[in-house]
């Protein structure tokens, strides 16, 4: 039964480059290749959203090949908005799955700095249905809304929603390539500006600049020693409806996706040791937890306030700091959570993993469960 390893990964500083997606796709991807001399990808899979609009580059994929020197392979871009990263790692997966393949690496890059912050409203929010977008509604509006209820119906405030904030923004102080390094207090919390209410400056995450690599490899032999042996053992997708009603307390894609893991996988929401799932607004995180069955619902927010889930506690949840701190380059962060939670493993005792990353509001979403294995 063949199984899909990942062998390494590289992350690039997030935050503003003057790079372009070609040359900060090369440095990443060539980074890591350099640390394993010996390993020949036989596909190539770009994850990014829009490099069109941003830098006005196109086929990026035979490129970025030509760039590494690598000989003829088969690749392809994978574009699924928010969620690109983990979409190319899935099918990866598949490819080494199906046999055709033994080896091979994803590489996720975004430059979003090049628009202007309303360019990039616009741009982002162009993934919203028509009829949301009549309705002049962007997407920190459709977290609003999650936010508003579920602050409403569980009997929060948003003292609850601080300490989320702030667990991501003391977990972003201690990753180096994190886009958002800040000792946030509560008085800067309450006094930021508010970008639709309850959700605030500090529950929205950054427009970065990014990129990462993974190398995928089926042979257990050729992993590094010194390292444990990760292998990808469950993935789910979920499609919901673009035309939804948004301000749901549970997203029903991610819902389908994190069933599917865990049946391929053969894991119970239990079973998980740490986690990274999506929170471009700091809700996301607590509605993926619910919908992951590691809190009953209305439960996710106190768990947090109580310490479960810090980097340290009980239930790590998004100790890199997640998208809000680390950054959230579009098409780059579902390829990110991964490389971070197999960091995150081999430095700590956590032996099973899980991501969610989301495409959309809520609508394209994928989950992967990372197992080590002895």
């Amino acid at each position: 039964m063949t199984s899909a390893y990942v062998l390494d990964s590289h992350l690039s500083k997030f935050g503003k480059t003057d790079s372009d997606y070609q040359s900060l796709s090369y440095d990443t991807a060539n980074h890591l290749l350099k640390k394993n001399p010996g390993f020949i990808p036989e596909f190539l899979i770009f994850a990014c959203m829009a490099p069109e609009r941003y830098t006005g580059e196109i086929f990026l994929p035979a490129k970025i090949k030509e760039d590494l020197g690598l000989s003829s392979l088969f690749a392809i871009r994978s574009e699924t908005a928010s969620s690109s990263g983990a979409s190319a790692l899935h099918l990866a997966r598949y490819l080494l799955l199906s046999g055709k393949f033994k080896r091979g690496i994803v590489i996720g890059t975004e430059v979003m700095s090049r628009l202007p912050r309303e360019e990039n409203n616009l741009l982002l929010g162009s993934v919203l249905s028509s009829q949301q977008r009549n309705l002049a509604m962007s997407m920190a509006q459709g977290g609003a809304l999650t936010a508003t209820r579920y602050l409403r119906d569980f009997g929060y405030t948003r003292k609850e929603l601080f300490r989320l904030s702030k667990k991501l923004h003391d977990n972003g102080l201690e990753n180096k390539i994190a886009h958002i390094q800040k000792n946030l207090s509560e008085e800067e919390y309450f006094s930021s500006p508010m970008f639709s209410s309850p959700l605030c400056l500090y529950d929205i995450s950054p427009l970065s600049d990014g990129s990462c690599a993974l190398l995928l490899e089926t042979d257990p032999a050729r992993l590094k020693k010194d390292r444990k042996k990760i292998e990808i053992t469950g993935t789910g997708h979920g499609l919901g409806q673009v035309n939804g009603v948004p301000g749901g307390l549970s997203f029903p894609a991610s819902k389908s996706a994190f069933e599917q893991a865990y049946s391929e996988s053969g894991k119970k929401s239990s079973d998980i040791q740490v986690a990274e799932l999506h929170d471009a607004f700091t809700i996301f995180e607590i509605i993926a937890a619910e919908d992951a069955g590691l809190f009953p619902q209305g439960k996710a927010l106190a768990n947090v306030a109580e310490g479960i889930t810090d980097k340290r506690g009980r239930l790590p949840i998004n100790p890199s700091g997640g998208l809000k701190t680390r950054g959230h380059p579009v098409g780059v962060s579902g390829l990110a959570q991964v490389a971070e939670l197999c960091e995150f493993m081999n430095g700590n005792d956590a032996d099973t993993a899980l991501s969610l990353s989301i495409g959309g509001l809520g609508v394209n979403n994928f989950a992967t469960i990372l197992e080590a294995k002895k």
